[in-house]
């Protein structure tokens, strides 16, 4: 009879007493105390499964008597016992509790560092009369539950809020089915801002509970529950359903939704509960609405780095034409691992980056350097979390392509929401459809890379700074702005005598002077070859160079956008030379090209403008390249006059047939856009160290506009 009382009062594996024992002993326990000053405490051993993986089933009890031995030590007077699996309960006086517990915490995780074994713990000392021993116990574990999967704190003192969140615990889960019947779940939209414009690039959907007993229920809680429960794919599902009804109403009514677009919220449970891809197309082909239309975001703390199956699931998403985003960047432990193993196609970056903007430095030098690298691995990044206008613009100043925030709406239901973008006085408006991805090329350019002129493996490893502009232009000067300058361009617009953006744009789209006219064919010419093309200019005593690259164009409004890298050559001269350098190169500026021959067979571009391309970069000879250039440039008829013009070979002969130190002829010339122009070409001899050169100097013949009746060759007075 003593071994069976014993049997049943001690648990095999331990030692410890049984739950029964524990809870019949802790009643006297309680009857006997009157001061309300017995502890209970309720301890969960986390990873303990992963420990049973790795060495087994003896392995597990064995782990399991080494922490009733430490228990035993921590609490040598208390009543301890084994609840189930790896659950214990100890009830001690109220004493020295918080040194007891890091003893305890300290002396599991020392048993095996290499599964970073953690004990959690939770605490319930009941006030006197109170006497409910499974109701003390469940308090108790309710602290306990309040910690687990938290690696800032090892144990918790119950309240009444925690069983308040239990009781709403259980009211989400017993009517979840009860308010998706009845529309209890609402779908609340918040606008997402494309930075450069300012317009609305589409909506994210977000589940909003307005329970008929509790009221508003938070989101983050009832969501959590679901997840627990594994009901989370049925909201989601829900989601996604109510926004496509939602967007079908709004377009039948004309309200000027048809180009909004969804970000719908996905959990990694989804991908483990039902096969979410056939859902999702399920209910998108009932609708008609186009995979452009709906954006996936899945949170990056549900992301793994090993997991297979779900990155095959995203690259599903993909292929079949979704955007995948990636949710709360920066809120997980494992962030650039997951960058490097999934390919997003935008990342949302984690509101909590800007929640010290202007207060600490250090969040403003993160975010800048989040976006550059995003934009070297080819992702677009949408920041969270937006509420200044000091936020916003620094934001577009580094190149962030989109935002969200309070700054420009709150998560609202869609009849406020509709009402709120689609008025003829609405501050906010739709991206076009048909524009996104011209403003998804355009927003590829890494503002904050020194050669943003370059693709990106072509810039990799390239670190600098320089002035930059987006510039935008249709088939008129007219139609030319600005989308985006940074810092450095002010600086050189200050350099070159330049006040503003609106006087820049003035003097270009008045074409009055010949370096805007040249800047439009520069615009042409790279629109043409998709290449970076170059001009040089001068303008207030500065000899500038500009670089120059089309990105993208935009189907809809017919326009196209252009990088452009201005240099200030003269800024970078010695000061006690400023005056002599800018006579200088504004004389070199009357002529739209100078070139460097040599009669040892040497030829090389002095100075250039847009019309025509450096011919000595393809062939640098002075034969090679002159007949190239007179194949390319002069045109047919003229060709044999134009070579003989530039014969090196008889310099000397023809200085004494003119007696003048240089030679003048006029040939019909060609520039890339095709026009003809005759241009005058002077040629003027020298010696270079015994070598017989020249400088080869071509301009425009004033007042001369095409093919006049001028007869071609060499003027001899």
């Amino acid at each position: 009879m003593k071994d069976f009382i014993r049997k049943n009062q001690t648990d095999e594996v331990t030692g410890l007493f049984t739950m029964m024992y524990f809870m019949e002993d802790a009643h006297y326990l309680l009857r006997e105390d009157a001061s309300g000053n017995i502890a209970f405490l309720y301890f969960d051993v986390e990873n303990f499964k992963e420990y049973n993986l790795k060495y087994g089933f003896q392995g597990g009890n064995k782990f399991l008597r080494r922490i009733a031995s430490i228990l035993r030590d921590a609490f040598p007077d208390a009543l301890l016992a084994r609840l189930n699996d790896d659950h214990f309960m100890v009830a001690v006086e109220n004493k020295n509790i918080e040194l007891r517990l890091e003893y305890i915490r300290q002396a599991v995780h020392d048993f095996d560092q290499n599964l970073a074994m953690e004990v959690k713990a939770g605490l319930y000392v009941p006030a006197a009369g109170i006497q409910d021993v499974a109701l003390i116990m469940d308090r108790a574990k309710l602290a306990c539950e309040n910690v687990k999967g938290r690696y800032d704190k090892g144990w918790d003192v119950f309240d009444a809020s925690l069983e308040e969140k239990l009781r709403l615990k259980n009211y989400v889960v017993s009517n979840f089915y009860r308010a998706l019947e009845h529309h209890d779940i609402e779908i609340w939209y918040q606008p997402e801002i494309r930075t450069m414009t300012r317009q609305v690039i589409g909506f994210e959907a977000l589940a909003r509970w307005r329970s008929p007993e509790h009221g508003m229920i938070p989101p983050n809680f009832f969501i959590e529950v679901l997840e627990s429960a594994h009901l989370i794919h049925k909201l989601d599902l829900y989601i996604i359903r109510e926004a496509c009804e939602d967007f079908r109403r709004v377009r039948e009514h004309g309200q000027g939704w048809q180009e909004a677009r969804i970000s719908v919220n996905l959990s990694r449970l989804d991908f483990q509960l039902t096969d979410i891809f056939a859902d999702i197309e399920r209910i998108r082909q009932e609708y008609k609405v186009d995979c452009d239309r709906l954006r996936l975001e899945i949170t990056e703390s549900a992301l793994s780095e090993d997991d297979s199956n779900l990155m095959e699931q995203v690259a599903r998403f993909q292929a079949a034409g979704y955007e995948v985003w990636m949710d709360d960047f920066g809120s997980g432990y494992s962030s650039l691992n997951t960058l490097k193993e999934y390919d997003f196609d935008m990342i949302k970056l984690d509101m909590r980056f800007l929640r010290d903007f202007g207060k600490n430095r250090k969040a403003g030098i993160i975010i800048q350097s989040l976006v550059d690298m995003a934009k070297k691995i080819g992702m677009h990044t949408l920041a969270e979390g937006v509420e200044t206008e000091e936020q916003y613009e620094f934001l577009k100043c580094i190149g962030c392509e989109a935002c969200q925030g309070y700054l420009f709406g709150k998560p609202q239901p869609l009849a406020p929401a509709a009402d709120s973008y689609a008025k003829k006085d609405s501050t906010l408006t739709f991206e076009p459809l048909d524009s996104s991805e011209y403003y998804q090329q355009v927003s590829s350019v890494n503002v904050l890379s020194s050669f943003p002129l370059h693709m990106e493996a072509e810039r990799t490893g390239h670190i600098s700074q320089l002035p930059l502009a987006i510039v935008e232009q249709g088939d008129t000067r007219d139609s030319f702005s600005y989308l985006y300058v940074n810092k450095a361009y002010w600086e050189y617009l200050r350099g070159i005598g330049l006040a503003s953006l609106e006087e820049v744009v003035a003097r270009y789209r008045s074409g009055r002077e010949h370096r805007d006219r040249m800047m439009e064919r520069l615009l042409v010419r790279c629109r043409q070859s998709g290449m970076e093309e170059n001009a040089d200019f001068s303008i207030n005593g500065n000899f500038c160079k500009i670089h120059c690259r089309h990105i993208a164009t935009d189907p809809v409004r017919d326009v196209h956008a252009f990088v452009v890298a201005p240099v200030n050559l003269s800024a970078q001269r010695q000061r006690d030379a400023v005056d002599v350098h800018a006579a200088l190169w504004h004389i070199m500026s009357i002529f739209t090209r100078i070139d460097f021959l040599s009669s040892a067979g040497r030829a090389e571009n002095v100075y250039i403008d847009e019309t025509q391309n450096r011919i000595t970069t393809e062939v640098d000879s002075v034969k090679g390249s002159l007949e190239l250039y007179a194949d390319r440039y002069i045109v047919p008829e003229e060709r044999e006059a134009f070579l003989a013009f530039y014969d090196m070979t008889r310099l000397a002969e023809r200085q004494e047939q003119v007696r003048r130190d240089h030679f003048t002829a006029f040939f019909h010339s060609r520039n890339d856009a095709g026009e003809v122009r005759l241009k005058i070409y002077l040629l003027i001899p020298f010696q270079l160290g015994g070598i017989d050169c020249c400088l080869s100097c071509v301009r425009d013949m004033d007042g001369v506009s095409s093919l006049n009746p001028v007869t071609p060759g060499e003027v001899l007075d």
